[in-house]
């Protein structure tokens, strides 16, 4: 990190500043955490700066998560104020979506960097596609799956979520949806989910990383808090625009970007996999 002169310094400050405003936008505009954005910026970021290449992936995935700790609460306060977010749905669904993440972080120090990568890439990709052929949700009496089966995929939604380095509205919309939610209502309620994914799943991280040997500075586990502190304070004044534009943009419309970011993102972890 020595080897960077200030204008390097500057340049990244500015790119992780650009992003963290962004990764607001788009936490408040879909009801995700922003994590589908970070991951792959912390990623090159963390490769720029000649982190240990075995901790790039990890590092990016725990820090995205630290952040939408801050960013998720943002957004999910943007959506309690409109009423739109389904209380009922935090009460059914919040312990197991809260222990699934956790049990994600923990195990995550266990899979190789390429499997980590993988599994982002993946779903990204599967999700993305199937936004884009318009699947979803339509209405209260067309849920699809039971209770039983919905507390079993909130679980399954906060594992894999700690894993991705998201807030779980990637996993928890297209499932508020199959369950009989609007567009709409899923993505306020999803915001609110992003928060009991964040919160368990960082710490998981933080643990999870504590002991190893070759931590770059400022990191607490897989949680760098330079990022951290460079991109939060940016992020969190994104998240207020993007719930506003949630409110205006069509179901259909929500759905096309959410499409859109989805694939993108695959698409760059799939490179970083080549």
């Amino acid at each position: 990190m020595d080897n960077f002169d200030l204008g390097q310094l500057i340049a990244l400050a500015a790119g992780l500043l650009a992003s963290g405003y962004v990764s607001g936008i788009i936490a408040g505009l879909l009801g995700v955490g922003g994590g589908i954005v970070l991951v792959p910026v912390l990623f090159q970021t963390f490769v720029w700066f000649d982190f240990p290449a075995h901790l790039h992936i990890h590092m990016a995935v725990g820090t995205s998560l630290a952040i939408i700790c801050f960013t998720g609460g943002q957004s999910a306060r943007s959506h309690l104020k409109r009423g739109a977010v389904d209380i009922e749905i935090l009460r059914a669904w919040g312990g197991f979506i809260a222990f699934g993440a956790l049990s994600g972080a923990l195990l995550a120090r266990f899979i190789v960097p390429e499997g980590l990568k993988l599994i982002f890439a993946t779903l990204a990709l599967v999700l993305g596609a199937r936004m884009l052929r318009g699947v979803k949700g339509q209405g209260a009496a067309s849920a699809s799956i039971s209770e039983r089966l919905q507390k079993a995929l909130a679980l399954l939604t906060g594992f894999l979520s700690a894993l991705m380095g998201i807030g779980g509205g990637t996993l928890s919309v297209p499932l508020l949806g199959a369950s009989g939610r609007d567009m709409h209502r899923a993505v306020a309620t999803s915001a609110c989910l992003s928060v009991i994914i964040a919160v368990p799943a960082a710490l998981g991280f933080v643990m999870g990383g504590w002991s190893l040997p070759d931590l770059p500075p400022y990191s607490f586990g897989y949680v760098n808090l330079l990022a951290l502190m460079a991109v939060i304070p940016a992020s969190m004044l994104g998240a207020p625009t993007g719930a506003r534009f949630a409110h205006i943009m069509t179901p259909r419309q929500l759905e096309l970007v959410f499409a859109g970011f989805l694939l993108l993102s695959g698409s760059r972890m799939v490179l970083a996999l080549v």
